[in-house]
């Protein structure tokens, strides 16, 4: 397992699935940013933009509840090779679980981030493989978060790369206005890679 072959078969996988994975993950994506209000001040002046969308921040909140689930979903259907379709887009395995699951790991990040940043930014990683669990596993939320903090705290070194290349690729993303439709695919699809891998398995290639 390496970032260099996570990537190189990431790549691989999104040309194959470039469709689908474009319109699914940044229709999600689009939805779960529906309340954006984003603001800063320079000099007295205010920057920014706000969507302006009715109950924007509401409808970002439950779909931001649902989307990591389906990006979840779908890019374990590609490492496992089982074939993607648009049903994939609305699709959420062990739903309960995995909502559960996402809600408690964002309200752990946001109180660590309000503790002192970092410790936020450490639960966040440790956290990151919990809908994973549920979607691959069907265990219950708790269960996910406690498998996600086991296996990441046990392989520190190993998957320590993998967040700061998908978060470089976040980055990149936002910067080039729409290169997020390929770069937040890519995340996902080396999120599952090294899903499976640190488990001993190998994605099909």
């Amino acid at each position: 397992m390496s970032v260099g072959d996570g990537l190189s078969w990431a790549c691989s996988k999104f040309k194959e699935n470039a469709l689908i994975l474009t319109v699914g993950i940044g229709l999600w994506t689009v939805l779960s940013r529906a309340g954006v209000d984003a603001r800063f001040t320079i000099n007295d002046q205010e920057y920014g933009f706000s969507t302006g969308i009715p109950f924007g921040n509401f409808i970002s909140f439950v779909v931001g509840l649902f989307a990591p689930i389906v990006i979840a979903n779908m890019s374990l259907k590609v490492a496992s090779g089982r074939p993607l379709g648009w049903s994939d887009l609305f699709s959420f395995p062990n739903l309960g679980a995995g909502v559960l699951a996402v809600f408690l790991s964002t309200l752990a990040t946001m109180v660590g981030i309000l503790l002192c940043v970092v410790p936020g930014v450490i639960v966040a990683f440790l956290l990151y493989y919990s809908v994973y669990f549920t979607v691959d596993k069907g265990v219950d939320g708790i269960e996910g978060m406690k498998a996600s903090w086991g296996v990441l705290s046990s392989h520190v070194g190993e998957l320590l790369p993998f967040a700061l290349i998908g978060v470089g690729l976040y980055i990149l993303g936002g910067i080039t206005l729409i290169g997020w439709l390929v770069t937040v695919p890519l995340v996902a699809l080396m999120t599952a890679y090294s899903y499976v891998r640190i488990q001993g398995y190998d994605v099909v290639r």
